[in-house]
């Protein structure tokens, strides 16, 4: 179709418009662009020091889509810097080093910035991003008054703003670890960090221009598939899944893994030279509820409500073939949570649907000692380091119902008062009826006895102890016990020899042909250099020993009506014990009253 000459006319002035208005955006996109990049490149040479150096390729800015990107950001600390922080001769412990390949402010409303100084931003992105966070020694100089104010996030300043909004930061193939400068060795790592964290705004305060407050109520933050080096290098951690709701207060982990770096277990054992506790952990839910994030960042202190695990296999092998490190002193739970240098507070903590498989291997045995604990659930409750917390004198308490050897219903309590300077602690338990044959795995390896039959019917047991020693008393109900010797002796004439000694010298069953019920004395001084679960076992070792042998100690003897009568009675005195010091409370009051 041919235009006119007053068509074309107008096509020409229309096109010479748009023409002009390409330029002009151009133009002021080049000038837009220009200013940003003088800006940013001004602003990062002020915070240049003589500790630190501060690197910027590129900058460019567009207008039309409201996008800023840097390009090659780079901050790294002097080499005289590193010597004096490696000695502690600086004011901090900690140096950073970090590589930004792409940095990008995306979505930026510019003519709301420009109008009104409010600034939302859709996303900021760390793309290649390398943070590296070296630790040196701590400060040998004493620390002098500090003028400057902290950082508060309830009193930001920000000269010619009105509130900054920012929807997301986004964390692309990017690299993080944390590094030893004194031990040349990295603490922790990580390869490839995909994150983002949403929803968090600056809001100006009321009545004081150009201050802030940080609101974080709404923040988001999920990681996906992410793998870490743990410190030391014998460990690799990682998870499907890590997502963080300030709002409704929880953090979840899906499918944590906590694995050794080396395929064959004893190769760590070897390079640990001591007997210690090889882990191999999975884990298929974590969720942490209920917490107190303002707490958290303003005094440092850990508040939370409950923590749900759900699904731990929980694998532990013990190379006993290397000698145990005497230098170490375990402290008992309680001790060590009260010890703690950080407020903690955990209301609950519920463990559901999990499994500890315990391993050990000793020298000469080709077949491993292994206990299991299938079907655990555990609970505790009232776990705290706070001061003010323990001096309310409640105890924190623990709660365990497993199927010993996934066949016979286990269940233990203990006590913890925290606020006892004696550090004693109480339990109690009851396992259920079984065959002693399904002991075996545990047993022929470990002591080098092998049950050939055997009716357990019950075991309870109750005790107390400190980190020193323990006692207590246990009733183990048997019959028709019959073992033999399983030492792998090539001299097989020994070995049945020493299988009827065995058998003649313990006691078949209990209560005995006598009808006599034996009730044993538990009692065992702690290694130092062993830790909790060793101790809890040892302690209940004795009493099993106490009973099936002659040697044995006993606290009574007598008959299966006579010790329930016992007990009745004893529980009766107590309670009376207990009204009587009541009432004489109450006489008291009224006395004074």
């Amino acid at each position: 179709m041919k235009l006119n000459k007053t068509q074309k006319v107008a096509a020409y002035i229309f096109g010479g418009l748009i023409a002009l208005l390409l330029i002009a955006i151009i133009s002021i996109n080049l000038i837009v662009g220009n200013i940003i990049e003088s800006k940013i490149t001004n602003a990062l040479n002020k915070h240049e020091t003589k500790d630190y150096h501060i690197e910027l390729r590129k900058v460019n800015a567009n207008i039309l889509t409201g996008n800023i990107n840097l390009k090659d950001i780079k901050i790294h600390p002097d080499s005289s810097f590193l010597n004096r922080l490696k000695e502690g001769e600086t004011e901090q412990s900690v140096a950073i080093e970090l590589f930004i390949p792409t940095f990008r402010l995306a979505g930026i409303g510019l003519y709301k910035a420009i109008t009104s100084k409010d600034i939302n931003i859709n996303k900021i992105l760390f793309k290649g991003a390398d943070l590296k966070l070296i630790i040196g020694e701590k400060p040998k100089r004493s620390k002098e008054v500090n003028t400057k104010k902290e950082f508060n996030i309830d009193s930001i300043y920000m000269k010619g703003l009105d509130g900054i909004s920012i929807g997301k930061i986004e964390f692309l193939k990017s690299k993080f670890e944390i590094y030893d400068l004194v031990k040349d060795q990295v603490i922790i790592k990580n390869t490839d960090l995909k994150f983002e964290l949403r929803d968090f705004y600056l809001k100006e305060l009321e009545g004081n221009n150009d201050y802030f407050s940080l609101h974080l109520e709404n923040l988001e933050c999920e990681l996906l598939k992410e793998e870490f080096a743990v410190p030391g290098g014998n460990y690799y951690l990682n998870f499907d899944r890590f997502y963080f709701d300030l709002f409704d207060s929880i953090l979840e982990i899906d499918n944590l893994t906590f694995k050794p770096t080396y395929k064959d277990k004893y190769k760590l054992a070897k390079k640990l030279k001591f007997t210690s506790e090889i882990y191999d952990i999975s884990v298929k839910k974590i969720k942490i509820s209920a917490f107190d994030i303002e707490r958290m960042i303003s005094d440092g202190v850990y508040l939370i409500d409950s923590i749900e695990i759900e699904g731990i296999n929980l694998g532990i092998l013990m190379d006993k073939r290397f000698p145990f490190n005497e230098d170490r002193k375990p402290k008992l739970p309680h001790q060590a949570l009260k010890h703690m240098r950080i407020p903690l507070y955990i209301n609950k903590i519920d463990i559901k649907n999990s499994k500890l498989i315990y391993q050990e291997k000793y020298e000469g045995s080709e077949e491993l000692m292994t206990a299991i604990m299938g079907d655990l659930n555990v609970q505790v409750h009232f776990a705290t380091s706070i001061k003010d917390s323990i001096r309310t004198r409640k105890s924190m308490t623990v709660n365990l119902q497993a199927n010993f050897m996934e066949k016979t219903p286990l269940s233990v309590n203990f006590d913890f008062p925290l606020y006892h300077k004696a550090d004693t602690f109480y339990f109690s338990g009851h396992l259920a009826s079984a065959k002693m044959s399904e002991f075996n795995k545990a047993a022929s390896p470990a002591i080098g006895v092998k049950f050939i039959k055997g009716d357990l019917k019950e075991i309870t047991f109750s005790g107390s102890a400190n980190d020193k020693y323990s006692k207590g008393e246990m009733t183990m109900l048997y019959a028709n016990l019959e073992a033999e010797v399983d030492n792998k002796d090539p001299e097989k004439d020994k070995n049945k020899f020493l299988s009827w000694v065995a058998n003649t010298i313990v006691h078949t069953s209990n209560p005995g042909s006598n009808n006599k019920l034996r009730t044993a004395t538990m009692e065992f001084e702690r290694v130092p250099y062993k830790g909790f679960g060793n101790f809890v076992w040892k302690t209940l070792q004795s009493g099993i020993v106490a009973t099936v042998t002659p040697t044995g100690k006993k606290v009574r003897t007598m008959t299966e009506d006579q010790n329930s009568d016992s007990v009745k009675s004893k529980t009766e005195e107590k309670t009376s014990k207990k009204e009587a010091r009541k009432k004489a409370k109450e006489e008291k009051k009224k006395d004074k009253n």
